[in-house]
């Protein structure tokens, strides 16, 4: 295993560093080469982007519209899952970077408090209040889990009840 050394980082390349939208007060903390595709996953303080091999933006999207990030070592996998349930992000990253921590730490610093419970069904729900990291603007989301109904009226209505406790924890 490599260890990462801040001094021996490649410079993105300024055709990347261009594609990628930065609003005011913002910049690149880490970014990572997609051994598969060839573009690059970009990480800046209040967004997730993806540069393709060409040199285009293919998407961005703030860090509250991610779920989750994993890291696989054995397989230099790492994943990204969306709260709105669109099919994850993979990307392979062979190449030793700070993209895997820092998309740990932006997910961290979205969640403002977060609550999570069981469905009658044994389902998972999480109830969460983030931040729009550009903005500051609190957002309530409503996560189930795999086959979670969030239609089942038992259901809908304990996560309003604990979405209720979380807007008063936090003085919304």
């Amino acid at each position: 295993m490599r260890l990462f050394d801040r001094r021996r980082r490649p410079d993105l390349d300024v055709g990347v560093r261009q594609a990628v939208p930065l609003g005011d007060n913002e910049r690149i903390l880490a970014w990572a080469k997609d051994d598969d595709t060839g573009g690059h996953v970009v990480a800046c303080t209040h967004h997730l982007a993806f540069v393709g091999a060409d040199g285009l933006l293919e998407w961005s999207r703030p860090w509250h519209e991610a779920e989750s990030g994993t890291w696989q070592g054995d397989s230099s996998l790492l994943t990204v899952v969306w709260v709105d349930h669109r099919d994850p992000v993979r990307w392979r990253i062979s190449q030793p970077s700070l993209i895997q921590q820092t998309l740990r730490e932006r997910l961290q610093a979205s969640v403002v408090i977060a609550d999570e419970f069981r469905t009658s069904a044994r389902r998972t729900v999480r109830v969460v209040i983030r931040q729009d990291l550009a903005t500051g603007a609190l957002i309530e989301q409503v996560v189930p889990g795999k086959g979670a109904d969030l239609g089942d009226p038992e259901v809908a209505s304990e996560a309003a009840s604990r979405l209720a406790r979380l807007r008063s924890e936090v003085g919304l």
